[in-house]
């Protein structure tokens, strides 16, 4: 006999300021959340976020006070790989969410629910990254943005503000649903390194479905690691250079 279908239940609903319709809708545990009609977050294919968190924390896994900014919290993956990755008390977790109603859902019915109540490391900004990226000036050490439900229309202008917002070295990951030409061109015009990876959509089942990340770099990229063994050697030419004057 075959099993009956388990039932789609709307959690909740809000429009945004610029009229778009946002809803969480949850199935068999399985929580979706919709801008427009169009699925940008799921609790089963969180596959990037885990990705993103791990591509950009790479370079930064050193650094005693890393600032990183989430432009968008959708279902608040990439910021609890993020949070379990860095465990340094003084680390600060940057959220850019303007729809205050998907913090609301986040902290009701998210499975990182715990993480939003009870991390004091995170602040949440009901703004655009963008906009918060204008106010800042080499403050960050990454840049995080899930954008894989349609195509990511980016101003050159928001992308320099990115750009500007960014330690030197630090980087901005952006995961997509495929690859954009466009896009690139647009990141290395406001100055950015730029390559990019494909990792899979979905951290279990089967599915097979793929998104590229964009990881785009300010400047030329050395890890905190190497950085301190550039410094030491400095120094140590230093030191040569007065014994031998």
């Amino acid at each position: 006999m075959r099993a009956s279908m388990k039932p789609l239940t709307k959690l909740g609903e809000a429009v945004d300021t610029q009229g778009s319709t946002w809803e969480l809708w949850e199935r068999d545990g399985v929580l979706s959340l919709l801008q427009d009609g169009t699925q940008c977050a799921s609790s089963f294919t969180h596959g990037s976020d885990d990705a993103m968190a791990d591509v950009a924390l790479a370079p930064i896994e050193r650094a005693t006070q890393p600032i990183i900014m989430f432009a968008g919290l959708g279902l608040g993956y990439a910021l609890a790989m993020t949070a379990d990755g860095i465990r340094r008390d003084k680390a600060k977790f940057i959220v850019a969410e303007p729809v205050p109603a998907i913090v609301e859902w986040n902290k009701k019915y998210g499975e990182n629910a715990p993480m939003m109540v009870n991390d004091p490391r995170i602040e949440i900004e009901y703004s655009s990254a963008a906009d918060l990226c204008r106010k800042r000036s080499g403050s960050l050490h990454a840049i995080m943005i899930n954008h894989t439900h349609g195509k990511f229309d980016l101003s050159v202008a928001d992308a320099q503000a990115y750009f500007n917002a960014l330690k030197g070295g630090s980087m901005l990951v952006i995961a997509i649903g495929r690859t954009d030409r466009r896009l690139e061109t647009t990141l290395r015009r406001a100055g950015f390194h730029v390559d990019f990876t494909h990792v899979a959509a979905a951290s279990k089942g089967k599915q097979m479905r793929q998104h590229t990340l964009l990881m785009a770099l300010r400047g030329r990229f050395v890890s905190f690691a190497a950085r301190g063994e550039e410094a030491k050697s400095e120094e140590a030419r230093g030191e040569e250079a007065k014994s031998e004057g």
